[in-house]
C-alpha cells in the first residue's frame, strides 16, 4: 500500500491563510450602514448638569460618574437603535393597529397600475433585487443603473421602491412598511410580476390580468402575505448574521473544532 505523506508545515500554513482570508472577505464584503445602528447621546452643558432639568435626561453626571436613567430610554422616532433599520413594520408598540392601518393602505391597491406600472409589462430580466442583508441595502433599483433606457424594446421592467410606494399610496410610517414588505419580502425593491401575484391574493376570486383581482379585499390574505414577507426579511438577516458570526469566531478562536474541520478540508484540496 502507498503511504500518503503528511501535510507539510507550509501546506498547513497555506490552508490557514486561505481559510482566514475567505472568512475575512465574507465578513467585510457587505457594506454596513453604520448610522443604522448608532444614536447620538445628548450633550449636557455644565450649567445644565447642575440644574434639575439634567435629572430628566437619559444621561446625567453625578460625582464624576455617568448615570443612566432607564425610565427615559428613547422610543421609536426619537433616535432609537432600530429607527433607521427596515423591519417591515415589526417591533411596534401597537402591532395590531399597525397591521390594521397597513390593511387600509393595501385595500386601496386595486391593481399594479396603482403602484405606478401603467404601461404594458416589459420583460422581467435576469437580475432580481437582492436581499437587504446580502447587499440589497446598498443596491440601486434597476431603473437607476447605467444604460437603463425605457425606450429600448429590450428594456427590463423597473422595480418598485419604498419611496415610490409611499408616494403612490399616500402613506408613510410603520403601516406603509408593513404593506410594502408583503410585496417585496426581504428585498429592498419589489418586482412587477411579484406584485401582481400578491395583489391578486389580496383580492378573493378574479383573474390576475394586469395584477387586478375581481373580488373584495381579503384582509386575511393580506395579513398572511405580510407575515410571509417578514419571515423572508428576518430569515435572510438571520442567515447573514449566523454565517458572519461563525467565520468571525473562526478568526478569533482558530483552534475551535469547526475551524479545524474547514482547515482540514482546505488541506485535502491543496494536496
Amino acid at each position: 500500500s502507498i503511504i500518503q505523506p503528511r501535510p507539510t508545515i507550509m501546506t498547513s500554513l497555506r490552508s490557514k491563510a486561505i481559510f482566514l482570508g475567505a472568512a475575512s472577505c465574507i465578513i467585510i464584503s457587505r457594506p454596513y450602514d453604520i448610522t443604522a445602528f448608532t444614536f447620538t447621546s445628548p450633550t449636557i452643558a455644565p450649567s445644565t448638569v447642575k440644574s434639575r432639568a439634567a435629572r430628566s435626561t437619559l444621561f446625567a453626571l453625578k460625582k464624576n460618574r455617568v448615570i443612566v436613567d432607564l425610565t427615559n430610554i428613547p422610543e421609536s422616532g426619537s433616535g432609537n437603535l432600530l429607527e433607521k433599520v427596515f423591519t417591515g413594520g415589526s417591533f411596534e408598540n401597537d402591532s395590531a393597529s399597525t397591521l390594521v392601518e397597513a390593511a387600509k393602505i393595501a385595500s386601496k391597491i386595486k391593481s399594479t397600475k396603482d403602484l405606478g406600472w401603467a404601461k404594458p409589462p416589459k420583460r422581467r430580466g435576469n437580475t432580481k433585487p437582492r436581499h437587504r442583508a446580502w447587499g440589497g441595502e446598498s443596491e440601486l433599483p434597476v431603473q437607476s443603473k447605467p444604460n437603463y433606457d425605457e425606450s429600448n424594446e429590450k428594456c427590463v421592467e423597473k422595480w418598485l421602491t419604498i419611496e415610490d410606494f409611499c408616494a403612490k399610496t399616500k402613506s408613510s410610517g410603520p403601516a406603509a412598511d408593513a404593506a410594502f414588505v408583503a410585496l417585496a419580502g426581504g428585498a429592498k425593491y419589489a418586482e412587477r410580476e411579484v406584485c401582481e401575484e400578491v395583489v391578486m391574493q389580496w383580492r378573493s376570486g378574479g383573474d390576475s390580468k394586469g395584477g387586478r383581482g375581481g373580488g373584495q379585499f381579503n384582509e386575511a390574505a393580506f395579513e398572511k402575505s405580510v407575515k410571509a414577507g417578514r419571515v423572508a426579511l428576518f430569515t435572510g438577516w438571520g442567515s447573514f448574521l449566523s454565517i458572519t458570526t461563525f467565520f468571525a469566531t473562526c478568526i478569533l478562536f482558530p483552534t475551535n473544532p469547526a475551524s479545524k474541520y474547514f482547515e482540514s478540508l482546505i488541506e485535502k484540496a491543496l494536496q
